[in-house]
């Protein structure tokens, strides 16, 4: 993944001054920008769920989601 977002202009990397062999992958302002409108895009989505679900219960079921795929594996969702 990073490797494609650097190939995009998403990302960049910058010495690591704890590690001379390594270095930190950042964002870039463009990178910065499409996560900030994915986020503002997913927020929007998130608004239109039916029923009086707050941000708090959606973040807290995204975080049981997540720790389930990371727990099974998502080897096969591609």
């Amino acid at each position: 993944m990073a490797n494609e977002a650097m190939a995009r202009g998403l990302a960049g990397t910058t010495p690591n001054p704890a590690h001379k062999r390594s270095v930190l992958v950042q964002l870039t302002s463009q990178g910065s920008a499409v996560i900030d409108a994915l986020i503002a895009h997913e927020r929007t989505l998130l608004g239109q769920v039916p029923g009086d679900l707050t941000y708090a219960e959606i973040a807290a079921c995204l975080r049981v989601l997540n720790c389930l795929l990371d727990y099974l594996g998502d080897d096969d969702l591609s």
